[in-house]
């Protein structure tokens, strides 16, 4: 009698093959949206808690701090004692590195918390956290409001 061994066919492992490769081609792309997503949520958290400290900070010494970004947010930015007048490199309480493939934008300049933690001068500041290929509409990007009070909102929308 012949004895048959156990194993898998030529044809058995070629399918699986092609279905293997089918289900990664669909996976593939979703599973870097979900990596840009994240980059982008990680990217957000960071300059909102770097707000937050600042703020924080200024009600806790008491006195005015600066949330500062000397060669703009895509170079980083730090938290230092003082109004704007003040700088990173001698009154800084904390500095801050850009997360990279993400673009920052902002519509002013320095924030100066008081010692209540309140903007100085009193207007809301808007900042915008997106990717560097902002063009399709699945990605998203994040709008950051500060009240004039010094709260901190964060908003979703999609890139056109």
């Amino acid at each position: 009698m012949l004895k048959r061994t156990a194993g898998f066919t030529l044809i058995e492992l070629l399918i699986t093959m092609v279905v293997l490769a089918i289900i990664a081609t669909v996976a593939i792309p979703g599973f870097g949206r979900l990596i840009e997503g994240n980059r982008l949520v990680s990217g957000t958290n960071l300059l909102v808690s770097s707000i937050k400290l600042a703020r924080t900070e200024a009600i806790k010494r008491g006195t005015t701090v600066t949330f500062s970004s000397d060669g703009g947010l895509a170079s980083g930015w730090c938290v230092h004692d003082g109004d704007a007048t003040g700088d990173c490199a001698n009154d800084q309480i904390r500095g801050f590195e850009s997360p990279g493939n993400l673009t920052f934008t902002e519509t002013a300049g320095d924030l100066v918390f008081d010692r209540r933690g309140f903007l100085v001068p009193q207007t809301a500041q808007t900042f915008t956290v997106a990717p560097n290929a902002c063009a399709s509409g699945d990605i998203t990007f994040r709008t950051i409001r500060i009240s004039p009070v010094g709260r901190t909102e964060i908003d979703d929308g999609v890139c056109p």
